[in-house]
């Protein structure tokens, strides 16, 4: 074997526990975000409005960090990587000293959001650059890697909050903070257009330029965000779903677990199918497919059973666009702007979020309930994905 498919591996089980990290982060932040909240004495609409809040703030700097990420020669990826991480650690503390009130955990908790997102297409452009100078990282089997770790710490911090109460959610995210400082400052690090002090052929472009040069593109991300929005809306909304056809909260992490159990062989089985077809965008339009089939076998389920069967289709569905999204921008984008369009890309998320977890609580509040709710979550879904369909004119790349 030569050193470099050597390199490869020992680089793919770093970055595998590096994902498993950030994956067990978004678990504690994200998943358990109500559960905190709730404990510090939010009301439902209150979590709403943080989550929701933070959101906009996410969108609006992300681009600017990974702008700056993009530009500068001074400060490495890892090292800009970490300095968020120990704001996150920083928030993090400051959220377990301070039980109340309400406004100064919210305006907390929304920085602390801020600084996690963030940072994520970063960590996935430390990966791409070694792909890119040919190193075989097997970006796909980490993610999926860290969708297995997602399912475990998920039953596990439950059993931990009832235990020990809400604040132990800060003190999981301050030591999954500090070992993601020791994982990502001792990633070996990737050689980038322009570190040996040639000037660049291609220059990184501001943000303006950039969705001015990249106009198809964008409109790419706006498509996905909006098929995204049953996602989103089944996702932040599940429980509500699984009382509806009989179940409990126990059902609900089951459900969860299943579909994260589910995108560890997905994505470790995803640079086969890239290898055959190279082509990203067909694969995120074959996602979308199961999206859609998955919205679909929800709204009919007439039990916890098929609500389960519905979300093993996860399979298919997001474990497929996640690691297919990366590489398309990767096919796209040009190596000079790849945090930026990494970072446009991880937005569709929050852009999702913020119309969903908004329109879906609407919805739910009606008279139509869960299942005006799904189905309008398909129509827009659906919609998105025919936008897709009509604007990616992406082809095979030829290897």
């Amino acid at each position: 074997m030569d050193a470099n498919k050597l390199l490869g591996k020992k680089l793919t089980r770093h970055f595998s526990m590096i994902q498993a990290i950030y994956i067990m982060g978004y678990c504690s932040i994200y998943s358990y975000a109500a559960v905190f909240l709730l404990a510090r004495g939010f009301t439902n609409s209150q979590v709403g409005l943080t989550l929701t809040l933070s959101s906009v703030m996410g969108l609006l700097v992300q681009p600017i960090v990974a702008s700056f990420a993009d530009k500068t020669k001074k400060f490495s990826l890892r090292s800009i990587v970490a300095v968020m991480l120990l704001g996150m650690i920083f928030f993090a503390l400051l959220l377990f000293i301070i039980p109340r009130p309400v406004l100064g955990v919210g305006i907390l908790y929304m920085i602390l959001l801020t600084f996690f997102a963030t940072q994520v297409p970063l960590v996935t452009t430390m990966s791409m650059d070694h792909i890119n100078n040919g190193v075989p990282i097997n970006f796909s089997l980490a993610r999926g890697i860290g969708s297995f770790a997602y399912a475990i710490l998920s039953i596990g911090l439950g059993y931990l909050v009832d235990d020990f109460g809400a604040g132990v959610i800060m003190l999981v995210n301050i030591a999954l903070g500090l070992l993601g400082i020791a994982l990502v400052l001792s990633f070996q690090k990737a050689k980038r257009s322009g570190d040996d002090g040639v000037e660049d052929e291609v220059k990184p472009t501001g943000l303006l330029e950039f969705a001015k040069n990249n106009k198809r593109f964008m409109l790419v991300v706006a498509s996905i965000s909006i098929l995204f929005f049953s996602h989103v809306t089944i996702s932040t909304f599940m429980i509500q779903i699984i009382e509806t056809v009989g179940g409990s909260s126990a059902d609900m992490g089951m459900a969860n677990s299943v579909a994260a159990i589910v995108e560890l062989p997905a994505m470790a089985l995803f640079p086969l199918l890239y290898k055959k077809f190279h082509n990203a965008g067909l694969l995120m339009k074959v996602s979308g497919v199961a999206f859609l089939i998955k919205t679909a076998v929800t709204l009919v389920a007439p039990s916890v059973f098929w609500v389960d069967a519905a979300m093993s289709l996860q399979f298919f569905a997001y474990a497929m666009f996640i690691p297919a999204s990366v590489f398309y921008v990767n096919e796209v984008i040009s190596g000079a702007d790849q945090n930026k369009g990494q970072a446009l890309m991880g937005m569709v998320m929050g852009i999702s979020g913020l119309l969903g977890n908004i329109l879906g609580g609407l919805m739910l509040d009606s008279r139509g309930g869960v299942p005006f709710m799904l189905t309008v979550g398909l129509g827009v879904s659906l919609a998105g994905f025919v936008m897709l369909i009509m604007i990616d004119r992406s082809k095979k790349v030829i290897r």
